[in-house]
């Protein structure tokens, strides 16, 4: 099998996508270019989904969302196209099937609200390229997993992260069964344990006959025993493997949902996140406030009587000096008709004599005070004014506070200028906030919290549960031995049972001849993937033991564990003794040794294989998986694919770039034409830039260039 194309509508990023991939023998490379957060893992993940479904979603299916992340409501129909070719089969040297094409549709909905997000029924449509009509193919889900079976699903398609797991797992039991799986799948193991089966199901009918026939009491009961104990293991043996590939899966959830929240923390806690963003709009706001309390008082004291005071403190002063005279002269306060009038009224003069007009010396004195009076009446207007003046100016005419006005307002203009750098300060860390939430991946780390807890939880339950039903199935094959046994001889002491105990025997004996020739499948083609495997690996790392490299060898035992050896045969373990360079090439080559020693034509996708790699490991990396892999397809960042654009120009029969337009204006050089949160494509290969995905980063560096040229 391999792959033509493929479209993706409305898949996360993947709002509207189409790319092809080469299919060229002598040039079998793919390469997407794409920078973290383009959507390299969500194309992984979509390719998966469109042959195998919901079962490879990451995490828990239900709560993985398949639609574009600024759907605010509604129902997004969400599509995944695929055209893939059949290769011809051979038998005898002789072709036996033609080369077909085919296109693969899985579609689902998925309605949007304020409250969430629910998803329909996904559908799969297979469609024969070269039928006349467009009517699907009957059984397409069966064809497409029979072409690339769900077992298989993690050697054909792997992250550059997850495909660790074969050497990288807290459990030795996991890593076993994560190797064994895929080499059975593979290399057809299950067949033989399938006519085991079979074999054992025909022994039993036997036994069954035997407990029916008219055979001794003694081989009766045996054979019931042994009935009753087959029955016991026939659903012991399917729980036991049922709870160890639980656990396996469980296992690989945890570690998986580990690695999910170290990206997300070390790219920030989208929820703390939220919570520094509320408190910074909240610091803002009450700036805000501050700042206008400030400009309100700044207005008040351009108002103060403290400002009138000093702007006219030479005038005052003047003013105070010419009032002071007068009131030391009697003018100010101005009392002289008021107190002559109640001269008058009282008849008697502040002096003692009599105003009563009826006296002659008392009437002379009241026509002398009333002329006085008269005569001050003309100055009595201006008098008054002064005498207010004199009293109202009071405050004026006092001595200035301690601080002058301009100090107040320097104070004021200092808080308040203080204030506005703290707002400028808060919009800022605001926009940095804002920024770095855009950057984190929209993950509740909360959630992956629990759900993390949970993959514990059923991992122990289910190696609990294996361990429990390895113990009575241990203690039910001995029960069973030693009733076989007791039943063959009571047979063979009977003339009637002699030909039933033949019939056992010669089932026994096929039995034994499919145990020796799986045994032999195991160490035969167990062994050529794991001389294969070492022999891509050490190639890949460049280790030569005549230089005196550290990694001597590599092989896969009869346990399926994958073992590293250094000198003197001394054992590394691959997931602490070797860098992580080494063992991505070590995953990749038992990949590709797999892959290859299985003669299964059908595609490597990659994503992010060359991550922690430099200099010559990455380059022999690239040559030697283009050398193994019948289609080779890679997903690059543009620092993975520095170094090896030799080997890209070799190899690549086709390369397409990604971009993210939310990467501007931090990442990229333009503006991108729409402001719709997806991954775009462009025709530039490895080494060239168009509008669309020119980055800031490879200007600087040219121009860095240059200089150091120049």
């Amino acid at each position: 099998m391999k792959l033509l194309r493929a479209k993706f509508e409305n898949f996360r990023l993947l709002r509207d996508l189409e790319i092809e991939f080469s299919t060229d023998p002598d040039q079998n490379l793919t390469v997407i270019r794409a920078e973290n957060e383009t959507g390299k893992t969500t194309m992984l993940t979509a390719l998966q989904w469109a042959l195998y479904g919901d079962e490879a979603l990451p995490g828990d299916a239900k709560t993985y969302r398949l639609h574009p992340i600024d759907t605010e409501s509604g129902t997004v129909r969400t599509v995944v196209e695929v055209d893939f070719e059949t290769v011809p089969a051979l038998r005898s040297n002789r072709v036996v099937s033609t080369l077909r094409r085919y296109r693969v549709v899985r579609t689902v909905t998925e309605t949007v609200s304020a409250t969430g997000w629910r998803r329909g029924e996904p559908t799969l449509r297979l469609y024969d390229l070269a039928a006349k009509g467009s009517d699907p193919q009957e059984y397409g889900e069966n064809r497409v997993r029979t072409e690339l079976p769900p077992e298989l699903r993690e050697v054909f398609f792997t992250d550059g992260d997850r495909a660790l797991s074969f050497i990288d797992a807290d459990s030795v039991t996991v890593k076993r069964q994560r190797v064994e799986n895929a080499i059975k799948a593979l290399l057809g193991l299950s067949i033989v344990e399938s006519a085991q089966r079979h074999v054992k199901q025909a022994a039993a009918d036997v036994n069954k006959r035997v407990r029916e026939s008219d055979a001794g009491s003694l081989a009766r009961e045996a054979s019931s025993r042994i009935e009753a104990l087959d029955l016991e293991l026939a659903t012991l043996e399917p729980k036991q493997a049922e709870a160890t590939a639980n656990r396996a899966r469980s296992e690989e959830q945890y570690e998986l949902l580990t690695k999910q929240i170290e990206q997300a923390l070390a790219q920030g806690d989208r929820s703390e996140l939220a919570s520094q963003l509320k408190r910074t709009k909240e610091n803002r706001k009450r700036g805000d406030a501050a700042e206008l309390a400030l400009a309100k008082e700044q207005g008040e004291l351009l108002k103060s009587k403290l400002l009138a005071k000093q702007l006219l403190a030479g005038a005052v002063a003047v003013a105070t000096g010419k009032l002071e005279a007068l009131k030391a002269k009697g003018r100010i306060p101005n009392q002289t008709i008021p107190v002559l009038n109640e001269c008058l009224g009282q008849k008697l003069c502040i002096c003692g004599e009599t105003l009563d007009v009826t006296d002659t010396d008392g009437a002379r004195r009241h026509k002398h005070i009333n002329d006085m009076i008269e005569a001050s009446r003309a100055a009595d207007a201006v008098q008054k004014t002064i005498t207010e003046l004199y009293y109202g100016a009071r405050d004026l005419m006092q001595p200035s506070e301690a601080d002058s006005w301009r100090d107040l307002y320097a104070d004021l203009m200092k808080r308040r200028n203080a204030a506005a750098q703290a707002i400028k300060d808060f919009a800022a860390e605001e926009a940095q906030i804002e920024a770095k939430i855009a950057l984190v991946p929209d993950v509740d780390i909360q959630r992956l919290r629990e759900q993390k807890k949970i993959a514990r939880k059923h991992a122990d339950d289910y190696g609990d549960e294996a361990a429990r039903a390895a113990f009575r199935i241990e203690a039910a094959r001995a029960e069973r031995a030693a009733a076989v046994r007791e039943r063959d001889d009571f047979l063979k002491a009977e003339t009637k049972g002699q030909q039933l105990a033949a019939e056992l025997l010669a089932g026994q004996d096929v039995l034994r001849v499919f145990e020796r020739a799986l045994d032999r499948l195991k160490s035969d083609e167990l062994g050529r993937v794991s001389t294969l495997m070492n022999e891509i690996f050490l190639e890949m790392i460049g280790a030569d033991a005549e230089q005196g490299a550290i990694i001597r060898r590599a092989e896969i035992s009869q346990d399926f564990d994958i073992l590293v050896f250094g000198p003197d045969d001394r054992l590394l373990s691959p997931d602490r003794d070797l860098n992580g360079a080494s063992r991505r090439a070590l995953t990749l080559a038992f990949i590709l040794a797999l892959t290859r020693v299985s003669g299964v034509e059908a595609p490597n996708i990659i994503d992010t294989p060359l991550g922690m790699m430099s200099g010559y490991v990455k380059s022999s990396v690239v040559r030697v998986a283009a050398r193994y892999s019948s289609q080779l397809i890679l997903f690059l960042t543009r620092s993975e694919i520095a170094g090896t654009e030799t080997l890209l120009a070799n190899h690549a029969g086709k390369v397409i770039t990604l971009t993210n337009p939310a990467h501007y204006p931090r990442m990229l050089l333009h503006a991108p034409p729409s402001e719709r949160i997806e991954v775009v494509r462009c025709d530039c290969s490895y080494d060239e830039s168009c509008h669309t995905c020119a980055r800031k980063m490879e200007v600087e560096s040219a121009a860095a260039s240059r200089e150091v040229m120049a």
